[in-house]
């Protein structure tokens, strides 16, 4: 019962920095798509990355009890996993998007499509997010052990 208690305090930790991390996404997605122009999919690839990469170096410590140093094969683990996950969230954001123009076109939500579907499937992207750094940081040096 306490691990069950614990395992629920770091996921809703997990999901506070996540938070912040997808604040950090959504402000660049939106700067990307809506002062640069280019297109939801390009856009989302690229601020993802911000975000995953602010939670990952946020949360291996916090969330996690991780070290940060030496662990640079991890980081790459990581972001070749999130080059898939943004791969396939990316596309996803965007058939909502087009479903969402179709269906809502003249409501605020088809004005601004990209940014609905973006919303909607963040809780997806951040489920499977936290399932995989669970998984990888099973791997990792804890925060208390020390280099030899």
């Amino acid at each position: 019962m306490i691990y069950q208690k614990r395992a629920f305090a770091n996921f809703l930790a997990f999901v506070f920095l996540s938070g912040l991390g997808w604040i950090c996404d959504f402000l660049t997605f939106l700067l990307l798509v809506k002062v640069v122009g280019v297109s939801s999919f390009v856009g989302n690839f690229i601020s993802s990355y911000v975000g995953v990469t602010f939670v990952w170096f946020v949360s291996l410590k916090m969330v996690f009890n991780r070290r940060t140093d030496g662990q640079a094969i991890f980081l790459f683990a990581y972001w070749c996993f999130q080059f898939f996950s943004i791969l396939g969230y990316s596309q996803s954001l965007r058939v909502v998007d087009l479903a969402l123009l179709n269906t809502y076109s003249s409501s605020l939500v088809g004005q601004n499509p990209e940014i609905a579907a973006k919303i909607i499937i963040t809780p997806f992207n951040l489920l499977t997010n936290f399932i995989f750094m669970k998984f990888l940081t099973r791997f990792m040096r804890g925060e208390s052990t020390t280099r030899a």
